[in-house]
Formats: C-alpha cells, structure tokens, sequence
C-alpha cells in the first residue's frame, strides 16, 4: 500500500501534445552541454591558454604576475573538470526527469522549472570568465533552448496537466520545520 507522502501519478500516456517539446528540447540542452564538455575536455590546453592569456593581472605585491598565471591556470584546470563531472551528473539526473515527466510527476515539473531558471542564471554568470568565441556561441544557444524550456513549461496545458492534484498533500515552510499539519487554517 503507497504511502500518505507518494505523489500520485497521473496516467501514462495521456501526457498532453505541448509536453513533447519539452523533452526534446531538454535532450537538445543535455546534447549541447555534453558536446560542449568534450569540446573543451579536447581543446582544454587551448581554452586553458585562452583563459591565462585573458586573466587579469593585478598589482599585487603578495604574487608575482607568474604566481598569478599559475593560479589561474590552475583555476581554469578545475573549471574544466568541474564541468566534465557535472555534465556526467546532469546526464543521469536528466534520464530519470524526462521519464518522471512523461510519467506526469509533479516534481519533475517543478524541478524543471528550477533548473531552467538556474541554468540561465548560470550560463549568464560565467560571462565574467573569459571563454573563446566559439564557447560563447555554444552558451548563448544553451540558454536561448533554456528559455525555450521555460516558456513550454509555463504553457496552460503543461501547467494544467501538472497541476497539485487534490489528493497531495501540502508542502508548506512549517511543516519542513516539524510544525502544524502544512493544512491551511
């Protein structure tokens, strides 16, 4: 017997016409961000030198301007696997949300809203680090399909059919908290 706290599912199949571009663009996001690491893990000693070459050196006497190179070299080798960990992450979670969204999860819904919301704030932040032009266009198409995943989620038909179905339960700060019900009064 299902617990009081499992999300009832909605009928497998019935998921409406508006939600396939959703998916698709969300596997279109998942292909460029996983074709981008392999571009930079490919060419890293070339964006590493591009990074080096546009980092700003400072007039700090506590390093010398090749302590400073090296620093952000080594910055620059993090940001590289950093990504190239990440995407690996992104790549499994990304498999069970489109299957929890074709399964018609509220979760997956409002987990999607989220990441989109997060993946074009972040896009959007590492314009402060310098890139080559070619990864600049590659962020600027990832975000433009972000914001296309942003604008299909939002659709009536998708939030309709993702709407809080009256046998969930209310998720409220208090209950997180231990306190009340998360019914309102």
């Amino acid at each position: 017997m299902p617990s009081a706290q499992a999300e009832p599912a909605r009928v497998e199949g019935a998921a409406p016409r508006s939600l396939q571009p959703v998916i698709y663009l969300l596997i279109a996001n998942l292909a460029m961000s996983l074709l981008l690491t392999i571009l930079v893990f490919s060419f890293k000693d070339s964006v590493i030198n591009f990074q080096v070459a546009h980092h700003h050196i400072t007039h700090d006497r506590s390093l010398t301007p090749e302590q400073q190179r090296e620093v952000a070299r080594f910055g620059a080798q993090v940001g590289i696997w950093s990504r190239v960990v990440g995407n690996v992450i992104v790549a499994v979670a990304y498999w069970f949300l489109v299957r929890s969204l074709l399964r018609g999860r509220r979760r997956a819904y409002i987990r999607v809203l989220w990441l989109s919301i997060a993946g074009i704030l972040g896009l959007a932040s590492l314009w402060i680090t310098p890139y080559p032009a070619w990864i600049r266009v590659e962020q600027v198409m990832q975000s433009l399909i972000l914001v296309a995943i942003l604008y299909r989620v939002t659709r009536p038909e998708v939030r309709a059919y993702f709407a809080k179905q009256s046998g969930e339960p209310h998720r409220r700060v208090g209950r997180r908290l231990g306190r009340g019900t998360g019914r309102l009064s």
